[in-house]
């Protein structure tokens, strides 16, 4: 039995699946990047889905299933930001966890029926709207109950996503300015800032009476001190970002030039946020 398969429709189908399944992972793993990051890295996974219709791994289990594997990697890798380590492996599962959940639910609407682009189109986008609808309703309950909101840090026009944690007991500020200190996780720093800055910035860490560089001027890096429980005062590195967006169920509030701080314990940090909030700057 032979079959008639367009490319052009083999490319299409798996362009807009493939960037909503991006999307998807990216909401849920909360690592969005930008829509043209998601984008390239969906044309990459239909290029895939094309070029394998002409590779024989058909009778080779193995080779099609590393082939499958690889491709989403390298659409992990570019659409979500994600390197290596537990979340990179989270996000290929999810990834294909959301392609069988959605392939298997609209196998059930269409009844057996043939899936018609028009039919694809149609369960795309309300499969898309209908999870990020589900996504955006989870976020805010769990916004609501953790004091945890989504928040946005930019320097020199990379702008990031993340979590900020709400702490009450952040009272941390400049002693001369008087200006709020968050915590920042180093490791989520690092992907704002370019890296020779955070080489530097590792380095007066490690050289804390060394005269700080002129490269690091438009960061102001500074130490300000600091007092945890159970512990005696310290200091913390902290820099000056370019903005700050925390987005509460309420409103969106904006802090130009925010300072942040590298704190001693990152660990301190949990995965499921980035930055310690400091507690003046929603009140």
């Amino acid at each position: 039995m032979y079959y008639e398969v367009y490319i052009d429709i083999v490319f299409m189908a798996n362009l807009l699946m493939d960037y909503f399944l991006l999307r998807i992972v990216g909401m849920l793993l909360s690592t969005r990047k930008s829509r043209k990051r998601v984008f390239l890295a969906a044309a990459i996974g239909a290029f895939f889905s094309c070029l394998i219709l002409y590779i024989p791994t058909g009778d080779f289990l193995p080779a099609a299933i590393l082939c499958h594997g690889a491709c989403a990697y390298v659409m992990i890798r570019i659409g979500c930001g994600l390197k290596k380590g537990g979340l990179l492996a989270k996000a290929m599962v999810t990834l294909y966890l959301m392609a069988f959940l959605c392939g298997g639910f609209w196998e059930l609407l269409a009844s057996g029926q043939k899936i018609t682009i028009r039919t694809f189109l149609l369960f795309a986008v309300c499969t898309y709207l209908g999870l990020s609808a589900f996504i955006y309703v989870g976020d805010s309950l769990r916004i609501k109950m953790k004091h945890i909101y989504p928040i946005t840090l930019s320097y020199g026009g990379n702008v990031q996503s993340a979590y900020g944690f709400y702490d009450s007991g952040n009272l941390l500020e400049e002693p001369l300015s008087g200006k709020p200190v968050s915590v920042i996780n180093p490791n989520f720093l690092e992907t704002i800032l370019p890296k020779d800055m955070t080489e530097k910035l590792k380095h007066l860490i490690e050289n804390v009476g060394e005269q700080e560089s002129t490269e690091l001027a438009d960061l102001h890096p500074r130490f300000v001190p600091c007092r945890t429980v159970g512990q005696n005062q310290g200091m913390l590195l902290a820099v000056t970002l370019e903005d700050l967006c925390i987005h509460t169920p309420k409103e969106v509030v904006h802090v130009e030039n925010p300072v942040v701080a590298l704190p001693h314990d990152p660990s301190a940090l949990e995965q499921e946020y980035k930055v310690l909030l400091n507690s003046r700057l929603l009140h």
